[in-house]
């Protein structure tokens, strides 16, 4: 079981690899995106990210980033989901990461104290309830082709019909299929696909008037409210509240513990 501790001045991209343990990791600042082919997994500062074991998935990362990361073995992940997931970081599990982090690497104790704290925060993961930072995918090729492409640019002003026409798919079954396969209908997709771009844009210190616009919406106010709608909050809150959650249990190294 280890715990790194790392920081990175620039933005990386990490091609498709799996790892035999399952990974536990979260941010300081920054902003890093997970993918699948099932879905897009967006984590801003103030979340918990997860890769269960032997998961093919690739990484981006946004701006500078700082954080931890923390390879648990596969026994004590099967309570965790089996693919990625992004977990909110409750007062509860921040008092526990900030416990965790600190411990003395030369303490003889400092692996079945760790063992002990990551019991219970495995524990408080796999009691979360869901998540609100995925953008699930669909499987047929020509909706992928059409998601990744909406999801890249979400201000596409294209609709149904015309992606219909485009990728040359009846209407009626583009929306059949595109809900059966992402669990959600293609306005409520899109609209996730809007607010998680613009997570990833705020989280590079963009202006909510621009970010707004960037990903498609009219205007600031029908943004904010969409925001609101999905996250429980406004957008300067949802940072606030992330680095808040974060800002006291990391402290920036680069070697193991």
């Amino acid at each position: 079981m280890k715990l790194w501790l790392t920081t990175y001045e620039a933005p990386r991209v990490t091609g498709y690899h799996a790892h035999e343990t399952g990974q536990l990791f979260a941010l300081r600042e920054g902003l890093q995106v997970i993918e699948t082919p099932s879905g897009r997994w967006v984590q801003p500062p103030g979340w918990i990210g997860w890769i269960a074991p032997r998961c093919a998935h690739a990484a981006q990362s946004f701006g500078a980033t700082a954080g931890w990361s923390l390879h648990i073995d596969a026994q004590a992940a099967q309570v965790l989901p089996d693919g990625p997931h992004v977990f909110a970081v409750t007062p509860l599990l921040g008092g526990l990461l900030e416990r965790l982090i600190s411990l003395d690497p030369s303490d003889a104790l400092l692996e079945p104290r760790r063992a002990r704290l990551v019991g219970v925060l495995i524990d408080e993961l796999a009691a979360s309830g869901p998540q609100s930072l995925h953008l699930p995918m669909p499987q047929d090729r020509r909706l992928a082709a059409m998601a990744a492409a909406l999801a890249n640019e979400p201000a596409l002003a294209d609709g149904i019909d015309d992606w219909a026409d485009r990728i040359g798919m009846a209407r009626r079954t583009l929306t059949r299929r595109f809900a059966a396969e992402t669990g959600l209908s293609f306005a409520q997709w899109r609209q996730q696909a809007r607010l998680l771009k613009a997570v990833e844009l705020l989280s590079l210190r963009g202006s909510v008037t621009a970010v707004a616009l960037t990903v498609g919406y009219s205007s600031v106010s029908a943004f904010i409210e969409a925001f609101r709608k999905h996250f429980g909050c406004t957008p300067a809150r949802f940072f606030e509240e992330g680095r808040e959650a974060s800002q006291s249990a990391l402290q920036a190294k680069k070697k193991p513990a």
